[in-house]
């Protein structure tokens, strides 16, 4: 019977050690992930393909532009 609740308290002892370890990592890696997701000061693209790709963005399409036109028969 002794033997049995020595092996239960290792057990015990070893699982709460290791979540320990695991609260304690993640705690860390959390950290890590936030310092790395920082704000740039500055654009990440040249001014010049900004302007090239991104102008039209606030332009409304034109739907008949993009309409087929109709088959004759």
């Amino acid at each position: 019977m002794k033997d049995r609740m020595l092996v239960i308290r290792a057990l015990t002892a070893a699982v709460a050690v290791i979540g320990v370890i695991m609260l304690i990592s993640g705690i860390l890696l959390r950290n890590l992930d936030e310092a790395g997701k920082t704000i740039p000061e500055k654009a990440q693209m040249p001014e010049e393909y900004i302007e090239e790709f991104f102008s039209h963005e606030d332009e409304t399409p034109n739907i008949e532009d993009y309409m087929e036109p109709e088959w004759q028969n």
